[in-house]
């Protein structure tokens, strides 16, 4: 079973049916954690990019009388493959279906549950059907990658809400944010981490109150009062 509560401030569980990456981010935790547990059973294949298909049944659970039944998700917000890129080039479309129909059965139960995705592919989210319920996110260190934000916006046109993880913020962020729902932003963590400096952050706050777009501040920022602001959901019948 790979639902389990999560240390993320910004979600409460973790689901992973999908793991792996090949990114090659220098400050992935998922690799270093993979790699570890490499020929485990939750990790027989290391930190590439497998398919769970047993963790489809994740929300599942057994009665007392051995019938099968969900568990009760309302109002919870579940993070998507926390310890891969569910979009990544490298991921079966498959795969991903298969996910997203596990998804939609849930959001059909629970439309009050959120599903939360992050990926550094986002113009991949074009390809797929997402339940109104599910939040789409891609990741942005710095401006290099901010054409992110733009491929992000292009692919979901509107139709969910997005946002997009500044984690970790590894320098300052020019780009236009309006559009976007809702931002996160982090540290990076580990040995060696460069924490961000505080006019990388006042900048991206600057640009999200310029559109009042909410600011979820992560614990390893080390900031002050941080804001812990969420996007509104959409109304619970509101979901398909």
């Amino acid at each position: 079973m790979s639902l389990n509560k999560t240390n993320i401030e910004w979600t409460d569980f973790s689901w992973n049916p999908v793991t792996g990456c090949k990114h090659g981010c220098s400050y992935c935790y998922a690799r270093a954690i993979a790699n570890r547990f490499y020929g485990t059973k939750a990790w027989p294949n290391g930190f590439e990019p497998t398919f769970h298909p047993e963790r489809l049944n994740d929300f599942l659970r057994t009665k007392g009388n051995g019938a099968m039944e969900y568990t009760k998700y309302h109002n919870k917000k579940v993070f998507v493959c926390s310890m891969g890129d569910l979009f990544g080039d490298f991921i079966q479309d498959a795969w991903i279906q298969q996910v997203l129909d596990t998804v939609v059965d849930m959001s059909e139960l629970y439309p009050t549950m959120v599903f939360q995705f992050l990926t550094k592919n986002p113009k991949r989210y074009k390809e797929f059907s997402f339940p109104k319920n599910c939040w789409l996110g891609t990741t942005v260190e710095s401006e290099t990658q901010a054409h992110r934000i733009d491929e992000l916006l292009e692919a979901v046109g509107g139709s969910n809400i997005t946002f997009v993880s500044f984690e970790p913020l590894l320098g300052e962020i020019h780009h236009p944010l309006e559009g976007i729902d809702w931002i996160i932003i982090g540290a990076m963590t580990g040995p060696g981490a460069i924490p961000p400096t505080s006019p990388m952050v006042e900048s991206l706050l600057s640009t999200a109150r310029l559109t009042d777009i909410p600011v979820f501040m992560k614990d390893n920022l080390g900031w002050g009062n941080p804001l812990r602001e969420f996007p509104m959901r959409p109304k619970g019948g509101d979901h398909l």
